[in-house]
């Protein structure tokens, strides 16, 4: 699925390759595709991400996306990307320069986006509510979500009978099947929380990185 996030990045690393003079994975200030995700796109949730590209010249300058498509697909490497069924969403972003064409093609395996806005100003002790939309293949109802606190060893107190260190659960407020919102509030300490999200009792790394004063 084509998503205009995901090619605004590819348009964006496609540009800066022109104007700093490079041909690279890695951009003019060290960072790779996942890297420039949580830069330029981290509203959007992801548990896998890739990125081709290619660099043609030719003295009219003249091109046809069968030329950019064939090319990548002749290239073991590339070929794998595209037919990666992990990957569910898909933005190019080409460049055409003075006669080289330079395009990128960045994937993703998204699985929430953050719609609404996040406070500037978030104090402690108050609630916020985020809406999100839900992107993943797998089924909505799989999806779990959790707060993890400024300091890991902080407690909290779920039940009479269990206690988790670090973090809390949050609750889902479904909407629909693709959308939801969550309340979270912050009553442990200031500093840097963490809205992560995944499913079976585990959760991926990145998340929503909550600023609280």
């Amino acid at each position: 699925m084509y998503d205009e996030g995901l090619a605004d990045m590819a348009r964006q690393h496609s540009r800066n390759m022109v104007a700093f003079g490079f041909f690279d994975h890695v951009d003019h200030i060290g960072r790779r595709v996942d890297g420039r995700k949580s830069k330029l796109y981290p509203q959007l949730i992801v548990s896998s991400i890739g990125e081709n590209l290619a660099r043609f010249y030719n003295t009219d300058g003249i091109y046809t996306p069968q030329e950019i498509v064939t090319g990548w697909m002749k290239s073991p490497l590339h070929r794998e990307n595209i037919l990666d069924p992990r990957f569910t969403h898909i933005g190019v972003g080409v460049i055409n320069f003075e006669g080289m064409l330079l395009a990128t093609q960045n994937f993703a395996t998204p699985l929430v986006k953050l719609t609404s806005t996040v406070p500037a100003k978030i104090k402690r002790k108050h609630r916020i509510t985020l809406e999100f939309e839900y992107m993943s293949p797998n089924p909505p109802e799989k999806l779990n979500a959790q707060l993890n606190f400024p300091n890991p060893k902080i407690s909290y107190q779920i039940s009479k009978s269990v206690i988790s260190i670090g973090s809390k659960p949050i609750t889902i407020n479904w909407i629909d099947s693709k959308h939801f919102t969550v309340d979270i509030d912050f009553v442990k300490c200031s500093g840097t929380y963490e809205l992560v999200f995944g499913f079976g009792g585990g959760y991926y790394q990145e998340g929503i990185k909550l600023k609280v004063k």
